[in-house]
């Protein structure tokens, strides 16, 4: 039988939990690239030739963005026992952060996929002209764009917290913690700048997210790598009982 994930030992949680989570981010960031270019900005026109052109790349960036959401939300549960030592109710509110952003997530995926239907214009949707129907498209995409940024405020939130669980705990170096909560820290400042001052907010992005992805990164590696300090994880852990 397998082995449920209370009995796994706290390494292997560790390293899962920093594999999933660099597999996120590099799917995250493919998805990115892939999708990325064949956006127009404000031109519903190009945009539609665009991704009908192209329709492959469209679905491969859909895919990149499907497999950085579910291994981010298994990297979700191991984190949370991970770091449970270091406190178990912050532990839990990180956690539901984290899947209250996946969730968030899925509602931008399902715009993604009603871009599609739209573009596609079956007969069902004869009513309506090219040019409508490249507009609505356009408008799920925008929509998509703003439901990302809410989900990047909770997810920022999550980063926070575990970095400060990180920073707390004694089997983790803890200027690992201090980066991450930095890297969160920038991106609910760079979420609140695309609500608040939406001619402003993507400015900051080129400045703000390297420094996210820097505290993400060491963070996912040195799980990856090293995990945790197992005999320091079990003295913590029998405090927290």
């Amino acid at each position: 039988m397998m082995q449920s994930n209370s009995e796994l030992s706290p390494q292997f949680k560790a390293r899962a939990a920093g594999g999933l989570w660099l597999l996120c981010i590099i799917s995250g960031m493919a998805g990115f690239v892939v999708g990325a270019p064949l956006i127009v900005a404000n031109d519903a026109t190009a945009t539609a030739a665009n991704i009908l052109a192209k329709e492959s790349l469209y679905r491969l960036g859909f895919a990149f963005d499907l497999i950085s959401g579910a291994s981010y939300l298994v990297t979700t549960v191991f984190i949370y026992f991970v770091l449970k030592p270091a406190g178990r109710s912050l532990s839990m509110f990180a956690a539901f952060f984290g899947l209250a952003g996946v969730a968030i997530g899925g509602v931008t995926w399902v715009s993604r996929l009603a871009l599609l239907v739209l573009l596609h214009g079956d007969q069902y949707l004869s009513a309506f002209t090219t040019s409508q129907l490249q507009a609505m498209a356009m408008t799920a995409l925008k929509l998509q764009l703003q439901v990302f940024s809410i989900g990047m405020v909770f997810f920022g939130v999550q980063c926070i917290s575990i970095g400060y669980l990180v920073a707390r705990s004694t089997f983790i170096p803890r200027v690992l913690g201090v980066l991450l909560t930095i890297g969160g820290t920038c991106y609910v400042i760079v979420s609140f700048a695309n609500f608040l001052v939406p001619s402003f907010g993507p400015h900051l992005v080129p400045f703000l997210m390297p420094v996210a992805l820097i505290g993400e990164g060491a963070l996912s590696l040195w799980l990856l790598v090293k995990g945790v300090n197992v005999q320091r994880w079990n003295e913590q852990a029998s405090l927290d009982r």
